[in-house]
């Protein structure tokens, strides 16, 4: 299993048939999705708007051999719940709680290892962050877990091969900024072709809390905190534009492929 949880966040579409895209200014047929990348707060700005969040589409042409990537920020709002943006999020949260079991059936293995059963608490420690900006803990009772019923709900909850990012509920507008620029992790390759929505997806202020607690508190199943935020954001500082040209399109740039 390959595991969802990465500096990034990464969603992995290992399937046979992926989703795809079709995209304008001649790029000619369509782009399998690679993956699909959540970050927090947004990594662009719309006419000087910052966002909550953002939602990274990569494809891969064949031909080109370059990434046109669609990308949508994220609003919260208070009555903002995303029914479609939740079946990701629940299944994120799976694989989250999966790991941290893990994580504490790895420690309790520990502990009897070195003949300390006697001082085995009904479940280990993990650190967690509070709005507050402070570290919280939390456990679980590992006795009244049933971890190959766990394992099962997890995998079925990972068989996301109807799951769409290119839902409208998450990508709400066919209008876009267009620009080239570069992935915004490193090697950071100038290999992109950037399309961004013109239009925010809209999910719910507590599906956001939700969403940085899963990205910011997560530990592997070795118990390793796999996060490299600061101050709640994995999100590359806003870029100067070191002069490329950025588009917003048109409808007349919706014609068929020549």
């Amino acid at each position: 299993m390959i595991s969802i949880f990465d500096t990034s966040f990464l969603l992995h579409f290992l399937l046979s048939d992926p989703p795809h895209a079709d995209f304008p200014n001649g790029w000619g047929g369509f782009a399998d999705v690679m993956h699909v990348d959540f970050k927090i707060p947004g990594e662009h700005w719309i006419e000087g708007e910052k966002f909550d969040g953002e939602m990274q589409i990569f494809h891969l042409h064949p031909g080109r051999r370059l990434m046109p990537t669609s990308s949508v920020l994220i609003r919260a709002k208070d009555d903002g719940y995303n029914y479609y943006f939740e079946e990701a999020l629940k299944a994120f949260e799976k694989q989250y709680n999966w790991d941290y079991a893990m994580c504490q059936a790895k420690n309790r293995r520990e502990r009897q290892l070195v003949s300390e059963i006697d001082q085995i608490a009904k479940g280990s420690k993990v650190e967690h962050y509070r709005d507050n900006g402070e570290w919280d803990e939390l456990s679980i009772d590992m006795d009244n877990v049933d971890l190959d019923e766990m394992k099962r709900d997890l995998d079925r909850s990972l068989q996301i091969g109807v799951w769409d990012p290119h839902h409208e509920m998450l990508i709400p507008s066919i209008h876009f900024w267009r620009y080239d620029g570069s992935i915004t992790e490193p090697p950071c390759g100038e290999w992109v072709t950037w399309f961004v929505s013109d239009k925010p997806m809209i999910i719910g202020t507590d599906q956001l809390e939700r969403m940085k607690r899963v990205l910011f508190t997560h530990v592997d199943t070795e118990c390793r905190r796999t996060s490299v935020h600061s101050e709640q954001s994995v999100a590359r500082p806003i870029q100067d534009s070191a002069g490329r040209p950025v588009w917003k399109c048109r409808r007349s740039d919706f014609g068929p492929d020549k």
